[in-house]
C-alpha cells in the first residue's frame, strides 16, 4: 500500500484541493523545516520565525481551493518570504504609528476610532474581494494578496500575461469602487496601495 510519503508534491495538492487532511499533514511536515529555517536565517528569532511558519500553513489550509500552485517548494518558500516583509513592514507601520502618537499627543479615544476605521476597512475590502468575478477574483488574490508577477499568473493559469493584465485592471477597478469611501483610511495607515 502507498504511504503519503510517497506522493508526490502534485497528488499531495490535488488531494489538499478535496479537503484531505493527511495530505496537507504530509505536506506540512515535508516542508515545515525549510520554511522555519528559512526564517530563523532572516529574522535570527525562533519564536518569530515559528509563528510566521505557522502562518503559511494556515494560511495554504484556508485558500486550499483557490490557490492556483505550479511548485509547491517554490510557492512556500515564496509565501515565507512574504510572511516576512509583511512582519517587517507591519513591525515600521507600528512604530511610525507610535513615533506619530508621541509627536502629536493622540488620545486613546482616537487610537480606538482609528482601530475600528481599520476594522472597517479590512471588512470592506473582503467584501470587494468577494464580490469579484471567480477569475478575476482568484488572479486579484495571486497579484495582490500573494504578489506573484503576471508572468507567474499566467503560467499557473495556463492564460495570456494580457489576460492576466486584464483581469487585475478590472479587479482594481471594481475595488477602488468598493473602497471609495475608506481612501483616506488607507492613505493614512498606508495598508493597500491601490495602483
Amino acid at each position: 500500500m502507498i504511504g503519503y510519503r510517497d506522493f508526490a508534491d502534485t497528488e499531495l495538492l490535488s488531494r489538499l484541493k478535496e479537503n484531505c487532511h493527511e495530505s496537507f499533514q504530509k505536506i506540512y511536515r515535508r516542508y515545515w523545516k525549510v520554511c522555519f529555517l528559512q526564517l530563523y536565517r532572516k529574522s535570527g528569532n525562533k519564536e518569530l520565525a515559528e509563528e510566521l511558519t505557522q502562518n503559511v500553513f494556515v494560511s495554504l489550509w484556508e485558500r486550499r481551493s483557490i490557490v492556483v500552485i505550479a511548485n509547491l517548494s517554490s510557492y512556500l518558500q515564496t509565501a515565507a518570504r512574504y510572511a516576512f516583509i509583511n512582519h517587517l513592514k507591519t513591525m515600521l507601520q507600528l512604530d511610525n504609528y507610535a513615533d506619530y502618537q508621541k509627536q502629536h499627543g493622540k488620545t486613546d479615544c482616537n487610537n480606538l476610532e482609528e482601530q475600528l476605521a481599520v476594522q472597517d476597512l479590512l471588512s470592506a475590502i473582503e467584501k470587494g474581494i468577494n464580490m469579484l468575478p471567480l477569475k478575476t477574483r482568484k488572479i486579484f488574490v495571486l497579484s495582490r494578496l500573494e504578489y506573484q508577477s503576471v508572468k507567474e499568473i499566467s503560467r499557473a493559469l495556463k492564460i495570456s500575461e494580457k489576460a492576466v493584465e486584464y483581469h487585475i485592471t478590472q479587479s482594481l477597478k471594481i475595488m477602488r469602487v468598493v473602497l471609495k469611501d475608506y481612501i483616506i483610511v488607507m492613505v493614512l495607515l498606508a495598508i493597500l496601495p491601490i495602483a
